[in-house]
């Protein structure tokens, strides 16, 4: 292999034109030729030097005669088609021959013919489009890529999107579904209400007026026991079916609200097999609400976990914040909850508990009161992994107006 002197190194970077022929001389006059050209000239007397070169060097364009000893123009032009195929291929030939012509751009695609004796100009004109080719057709792959990188981020902005929207979708169906059964609820409740409270009533005055048969008192007592949970059951729903009573609210602490809470949740019978582990936070960072109904939505997570438990299990209940969120949460070590039963353990009436041992009306209750201090309850859960119920309330700075 030959090549002019390139000592300079901005031609280094140029791009390189082999020419491939047998005669020496020809090689010289061409690289003559071109030796002013944008592009660096290097020279091969036969085809397997050739091919040994472009195996180490990025070649641009080859022009390569069609006499050759060893391996013809076309044998080469076709290795190199196959190996390097965005190598701008030129045929140099003395023999007008249409067979040749054919076969050279039917198997190796060359670009352009050159006949011997070549014009300067055509030389020098047919190796510029040749490189500005190449050029294209790299602004063309670089366009494809960025393309494609631009759709594939369209696409993912676009699956962001619909997530997006079908979260919101659902929300407001949930939210939608929620306000249905609230005031379906609320109709159902004081339809009962009435009713229940007469039957009650003159349950009482029967028991009150006790003539001593064992028998009676005891059908008595059960028609009061069961008025009693009909009666909590329906305020349970008319609490449901109204918006909690959040009226003025009062700066307190996620903290302050679990240390009222403990105390009575506690109380709960399964309590004492329980080990509850307590992580309550240093800093009370300020939140507004109204302490009391924050408990009853704390001490209804602990009775959950509770029941959810098998005797020496342990609930873990921590507090902490972020910037955003004063953050509550209790994980108990039960049996979970099945995939399918997770999306619905908001709605009222919905429990996996046994029979008489829940109504399904608290966690909505709670959903309730958590929506109207601007909060979130949420849910993660495994079936056979145990429970972790979240309460989030918005932080506030401490010079914040306390009435709503």
């Amino acid at each position: 292999m030959t090549e002019k002197n390139t000592s300079n190194p901005d031609e280094q970077n140029l791009p390189i034109v082999m020419v491939v022929d047998d005669e020496k001389a020809i090689l010289m006059s061409l690289q003559r030729t071109m030796r002013k050209m944008p592009w660096r000239v290097v020279t091969s007397q036969g085809g397997r030097q050739a091919l040994s070169f472009l195996e180490s060097t990025k070649v641009s364009v080859v022009i390569a005669d069609y006499q050759m000893p060893e391996m013809n123009g076309i044998e080469f032009l076709n290795e190199v088609k196959r190996r390097w195929p965005d190598i701008q291929r030129v045929m140099l030939t003395g023999a007008a021959n249409l067979g040749v012509i054919e076969q050279a751009v039917n198997e190796s695609e060359v670009y352009r013919f050159l006949n011997k004796p070549w014009s300067d100009s055509q030389l020098k004109a047919t190796v510029m489009e040749c490189i500005d080719r190449i050029h294209l057709e790299e602004s063309n792959q670089n366009y494809r890529r960025e393309l494609a990188a631009r759709n594939e981020q369209l696409q993912s902005i676009n699956r962001d999107l619909e997530k997006k929207v079908q979260e919101r979708t659902a929300a407001l169906l949930h939210a939608e579904k929620m306000a249905a059964l609230g005031r379906m609820a609320g109709g159902v409740a004081h339809e009962i209400n009435n009713p229940l409270g007469g039957i009650l009533a003159f349950t009482q005055v029967l028991l009150r007026d006790d003539d001593g048969d064992p028998s009676r008192l005891e059908a008595l007592e059960a028609i009061q026991t069961c008025s009693i949970r009909c009666k909590t059951i329906v305020d349970n729903l008319l609490s449901f079916s109204r918006k909690p009573a959040v009226g003025a609210l009062a700066h307190t602490s996620m903290n302050q609200v679990v240390d009222g809470a403990l105390g009575i949740a506690r109380l709960h019978p399964k309590a004492r097999f329980v080990e509850v582990q307590v992580e309550l936070e240093d800093d009370e960072v300020p939140l507004l609400g109204q302490s009391s109904l924050l408990q009853q939505v704390v001490v209804n997570l602990l009775q959950n976990a509770f029941q959810a438990s098998q005797d020496g299990d342990v609930v873990l209940l921590r507090t902490y914040h972020d910037s955003q969120w004063a953050v509550l949460e209790v994980k108990d070590e039960g049996k979970g909850i099945s995939e399918q039963d997770l999306p619905h353990i908001f709605e009222p009436f919905f429990t996996t508990k046994e029979t008489g041992e829940g109504t399904g009306l608290g966690l909505s209750i709670c959903y309730g009161i958590v929506k109207e201090h601007d909060g979130k309850l949420e849910v993660e859960s495994q079936e056979g992994q145990g429970a972790l119920f979240r309460l989030r309330l918005p932080l506030v700075k401490e010079d914040k107006e306390t009435d709503r």
